[in-house]
C-alpha cells in the first residue's frame, strides 16, 4: 500500500527533529513525503496524494494538524473516492489524539512500523473511531475533529500555553502541571475575581431536545477513546456517536471528586445537577465564549447556534 506523509514543519517536534522523519520516508519506495509551513498547502498535497494512488495518508503533527486533514478528507470537496486509511504520528505539542489512535512507538519507530506493515500482504491492523462534525450554521465547510470544549477547556489551554509550555516539558507532564495550576487557583480563590475560573453561559439542546441554558465551568464533546493523562471523563449512557460532557457553575465538590470525574466506572454518582454525561448523535450549542477543536481556538458566529454532529467512521491505523 502507498503512503502519503503530510509533515507540518512548524509543529513542536518537527521544529526540532524532523530530519530523522525525512531519512525514512526518503529510503522507502512507497512513500511520499510532503514538508508544509504549518498547514499551507494541505489540500494541493492531498490531491496529489490521491491522483497518485495513495492508500495511507500519515499524518506527522498536532492535534490541530489532524483536525485540518479531516476537514479536507471528509468535506465535500475531498480528492480522494474512497476515504484513505489514516496513520498518526506525534509531533505536535499535546497530542492527545495520536495518544489514542495514532501509531505506536513514537514518530521514527511509529514510522519504520508503518511502512514495514504497508509493505505486507495484509491490511495493516486498524481501529475505528466516531469524527465530531463541526456546523457553525454561517455557510462555511463543517469542521471535523475528535475532541471539542468550551468555557473553562478554553482558558485551560491558554493558561498552559502561557504558564507551561514555556518551561518545555513533555506533553504529559505539561497536562499535570496545567492541572495542578487550576486546582490550585480553584482551592485558593477568593469572591470569584480569578478571570481563569468562571462560568460561561451556554444553551445545549441534546438530539433534538429543548435547549436548556446554564452556566457552565467546562463543556466537551469527543469521539476519543482516552484524553489527556489517559482520563476518560465521560460516563454517560445512550447509543449515539458523540460523548458529551459537562460540568456546571460553580463546580462543587469538583477537588475532592477529581478522581472520579476522570478515571470513574460507572455508575459515578455525582450530582446530577452539577455533573452531566450523555451519549447523542447531534448537539447544539448556543453560545458566546469560543470553542476548541483539536487544540485549535475558533469562535462561533454571534446568535447563531454551532451544531455538532456524528461525522462517520475514521479507520487509524494502529501498528
Amino acid at each position: 500500500m502507498k503512503i502519503g506523509l503530510i509533515s507540518n514543519g512548524r509543529s513542536r517536534r518537527n521544529r526540532r527533529t524532523l530530519a530523522r522523519v525525512s531519512e525514512i520516508a526518503g529510503a522507502a519506495p512507497d512513500v511520499e513525503h510532503a514538508v508544509l509551513d504549518g498547514v499551507e498547502g494541505l489540500e494541493e498535497a492531498l490531491a496529489g496524494f490521491a491522483a497518485r494512488g495513495v492508500e495511507i495518508v500519515a499524518v506527522n503533527g498536532g492535534d490541530g494538524t489532524v483536525q485540518a486533514a479531516l476537514t479536507v478528507l471528509l468535506g465535500p470537496a475531498t480528492p480522494f473516492a474512497r476515504l484513505p486509511l489514516l496513520a498518526l504520528l506525534p509531533g505536535g505539542t499535546t497530542n492527545m489524539t495520536a495518544a489514542d489512535v495514532g501509531l505506536r512507538g513514537g514518530r521514527e519507530r511509529g514510522l519504520a512500523r508503518l511502512i514495514a506493515a504497508a509493505a505486507g500482504a495484509a491490511r495493516p491492523a486498524t481501529v475505528e473511531r466516531h469524527v465530531v462534525g463541526v456546523d457553525r450554521g454561517v455557510g462555511e465547510p463543517v469542521q471535523f475533529g475528535m475532541f471539542f470544549g468550551t468555557a473553562g477547556i478554553c482558558r485551560a489551554i491558554e493558561y498552559c500555553r502561557q504558564a507551561v509550555h514555556p518551561l518545555k516539558v513533555n506533553s504529559g507532564l505539561a497536562s499535570a502541571l496545567t492541572l495542578a495550576g487550576l486546582f490550585r487557583r480553584l482551592l485558593f480563590q477568593r469572591g470569584g475575581s480569578d478571570a481563569v475560573l468562571s462560568g460561561d453561559r451556554i444553551a445545549v439542546a441534546l438530539d433534538g431536545q429543548d435547549p436548556q441554558a446554564a452556566e457552565h465551568f467546562l463543556l466537551l464533546v469527543t469521539t476519543l477513546d482516552r484524553l489527556v493523562l489517559r482520563s476518560r471523563p465521560f460516563w454517560g449512557t445512550g447509543s449515539g456517536g458523540l460523548r458529551y460532557t459537562s460540568v456546571r457553575w460553580p463546580p462543587r465538590g469538583l477537588l475532592t471528586r477529581v478522581p472520579r470525574v476522570m478515571y470513574g466506572g460507572a455508575p459515578r454518582r455525582l450530582p446530577p445537577e452539577t455533573y452531566e454525561s450523555r451519549c447523542a448523535d447531534r448537539i447544539s450549542l448556543t453560545m458566546d465564549c469560543p470553542y476548541t477543536l483539536d487544540g485549535e481556538t475558533f469562535r462561533p458566529a454571534p446568535g447563531i447556534p454551532l451544531t455538532l454532529h456524528d461525522g462517520g467512521r475514521v479507520s487509524f491505523v494502529r501498528v
